[in-house]
């Protein structure tokens, strides 16, 4: 995971990968949607969980969300 850089990732999710994460203490799944979009899904669902099942992101939040991201597993799309 060390050597696993930011646009590596993008460029897994450009080839239509799917990327399981832990993010927060949440479990997501996410995949690009367009140019600058991506779907975020929240896989684990807590009884009274005041995030959002499922957001559109752009790249911007994507960068910022990068260095907190754990566990990262693929999906074939």
């Amino acid at each position: 995971m060390e050597d696993y850089t930011l646009e590596k990732m993008k460029n897994d999710l450009d080839n239509g990968f799917g990327l399981y994460f832990n993010y927060n203490n949440n479990y997501y799944l996410i995949y690009k949607v367009a140019d600058n979009c991506y779907s975020q899904e929240l896989v684990t669902v807590k009884e009274k969980s005041p995030h959002a099942k499922l957001n559109l992101i752009s790249n911007k939040a994507l960068n910022e969300m990068f260095p907190f991201m754990k566990d990262i597993e693929y999906k074939v799309r």
